[in-house]
């Protein structure tokens, strides 16, 4: 039998949300399914950028409290090119 189309999409957003801390629950993969199938209608495929922007939208996701371990990320130049003065 074949797999469903958004399945693996649905796979991810359920992994997300456990990462969340978000104990799994039939009301959560209801929640889950509605945010696979509005990301679906989109017509953008199976995007899981889309999916979990939208997720606050559907699911209560609780603030963490844990600081970042880094700082952001930011791109610069270090000079490690042949002619860098």
């Amino acid at each position: 039998m074949k797999a469903p189309l958004h399945q693996p999409l649905f796979e991810r957003v359920l992994a997300y949300l456990s990462a969340c801390g978000i104990e799994p629950s039939a009301d959560l993969q209801r929640q889950a399914r509605a945010l696979v199938s509005a990301v679906a209608s989109e017509g953008r495929g199976n995007d899981v950028g889309r999916a979990l922007e939208l997720a606050p939208a559907y699911v209560d996701i609780p603030a963490s409290d844990t600081p970042r371990s880094a700082p952001r990320m930011q791109r610069q130049s270090m000079g490690y090119w042949p002619n860098a003065r």
